[in-house]
């Protein structure tokens, strides 16, 4: 059979308000994990989801509640797997046999699935959320997921992942399969099962998205800040068919054509993305495109809006 994935979206606020609390357990229950909601006050939530072969994921926000997944939930809805989230906003405090946490913004928890806990969002949540089947952590990771907390913002693989699955539930390039592979690759390094190249590809690549603006961006400052080698680093990108320079380059000119659109000076468009100068991004901009960044915008701006030199 085919494998059928895809983007589905649901909000609370078009259900009748006595049924949202429960259409929000019953979703989740279907489409990540079974929990029980305990409200602080009226409720709405909104989640995207992203079902693919093995994986799950989801961006969720929600207005102040708790949620529980104890012994009742575990055996009517077993997850079978692991389950992280990513905490974008609004931190929240997590419970479990062993202790208690409070996750800030910035910050990842790992669970296990079929483990009790409660989390408890005060002031509401937006937040990424990735689940991956036991069979599967066996392949890329031997042994019991006990729970952990790390920084997404300060790891290097951890912020790759956050940048894939993002970009992916916002609706960016349909290559699931592809995503599946990365985000498999790069969660296996998070809970200790090692580094594969395609892992360290793709936290350089999010280190360079997060970083265009920056002038100094060399090959030696990203191999650092992800931990590697220079060396390796060169070797990673020789491999997937060009150089560090050029896939810097290619970022900051792919990252300049997608804000082409906006109402904003050509020279802001150049100094946002990182290069020297606006005749320096011209001529990089045409020898990658075929035209002008001036030409291309017209494609976007209305005629007035184009005339600032």
């Amino acid at each position: 059979m085919a494998a059928v994935h895809g983007l589905t979206r649901f909000r609370t606020l078009d259900l009748p308000s006595s049924r949202r609390l429960t259409g929000w357990e019953e979703h989740n229950a279907r489409a990540l994990v079974g929990l029980r909601a305990e409200p602080f006050g009226s409720f709405d939530g909104t989640e995207v989801n992203l079902t693919l072969p093995r994986l799950q994921v989801a961006r969720v926000a929600g207005t102040p509640h708790a949620v529980d997944r104890d012994v009742r939930q575990i055996a009517l809805h077993p997850a079978d797997g692991v389950v992280v989230y990513f905490s974008l906003s609004g931190e929240n405090q997590f419970s479990h046999r062993g202790g208690t946490s409070l996750i800030v913004p910035g910050q990842a928890l790992v669970v296990d699935g079929d483990q009790p806990f409660r989390r408890t969002f005060a002031h509401g949540l937006t937040e990424l959320v990735l689940k991956a089947p036991r069979s599967l952590l066996r392949e890329i990771r031997p042994g019991t997921v006990k729970p952990q907390v790390f920084s997404f913002q300060h790891d290097a693989h951890a912020r790759a992942l956050v940048t894939a699955l993002s970009g992916a539930l916002r609706g960016g390039p349909a290559d699931w399969d592809g995503l599946e592979s990365v985000a498999t690759d790069l969660l296996g390094t998070l809970l200790g099962g090692g580094c594969s190249a395609a892992a360290d590809l793709a936290a350089a690549h999010a280190f360079i998205a997060a970083h265009l603006a920056d002038q100094d961006l060399s090959a030696g400052r990203i191999a650092a800040a992800i931990g590697y080698s220079e060396r390796h680093l060169s070797r990673l990108f020789s491999n997937s068919g060009q150089s560090v320079p050029q896939a810097v380059l290619n970022a900051r000119l792919d990252a300049a054509r997608a804000v082409l659109g906006e109402p904003i000076s050509l020279a802001e468009v150049a100094a946002r993305n990182g290069f020297v100068s606006q005749a320096h991004f011209s001529r990089t901009y045409k020898a990658r495109f075929g035209v002008t960044p001036r030409q291309d915008r017209r494609e976007f701006l209305p005629v007035s809006a184009t005339s600032e030199s």
